[in-house]
């Protein structure tokens, strides 16, 4: 299965949102228009714990189905990355840098480029 950012933007910003610790984000919190969709959700959560940018544990199923989890919180790191894509309009610019490159996205690569999005933004750039 190929990473998705958008899915991984979504997920992190969703688990920001939760009011506190004592509340978590699960594979049932989510609602399905297929199966794979998920089979794409669990991935990428798998992803963001084993990267460090959330907290939470993978709960494996019986029968092959995508893999349940509990999240509780992003991390310092998350809370990080986050902030670099948050905005829209960041977050687009950064997708069409990319694609007008000819270049695929990495987490190092997509922070850089939406940091000097932002700071372009500001004018922070020459």
């Amino acid at each position: 299965m190929k990473r998705d950012w958008d899915v991984v933007r979504d997920l992190l910003t969703q688990l920001e949102e939760l009011p506190n610790r004592d509340h978590y984000v699960s594979l049932g919190n989510f609602q399905f228009s297929d199966k794979d969709a998920a089979h794409t959700i669990s991935y990428h959560m798998e992803l963001l714990i084993e990267a460090g940018l959330v907290e939470g544990k993978m709960r494996p199923v019986l029968g092959g189905g995508p893999i349940n989890f509990t999240a509780s919180r992003l991390t310092w790191a998350g809370h990080e990355f986050l902030d670099a894509i948050r905005s829209d309009t960041v977050w687009n610019k950064t997708k069409e840098t990319f694609v007008s490159k000819g270049l695929d996205m990495t987490y190092e690569t997509i922070k850089a480029v939406a940091s000097a999005v932002g700071a372009s933004m500001l004018g922070l750039s020459s």
